[in-house]
């Protein structure tokens, strides 16, 4: 069995990096269908603020699984 590789700061800094992004995409990708949502039911600002908080959970979930397989590595 071969020893583990160290990650470099630069592979640190890109994880770090993508998950920032995977989080940020997935609540404004929420709050983007949120807000279609109130416009097309007519139900004011109730959608815009579940689906957002719906996408950053979502979002912690993607990170969650961009850390296993990195740490996997």
């Amino acid at each position: 069995m071969e020893p583990k590789k160290k990650p470099n700061n630069l592979q640190i800094a890109a994880a770090v990096s993508a998950m920032g992004f995977e989080i940020f995409s997935f609540i404004i990708i929420g709050a983007l269908g949120g807000n279609y949502l109130d416009e097309k039911f007519g139900t004011g600002h109730l959608w815009l603020p579940i689906c957002a908080v719906a996408g950053f959970f979502a979002g912690m979930i993607s990170c969650f699984y961009t850390l296993k397989s990195l740490t996997k590595e």
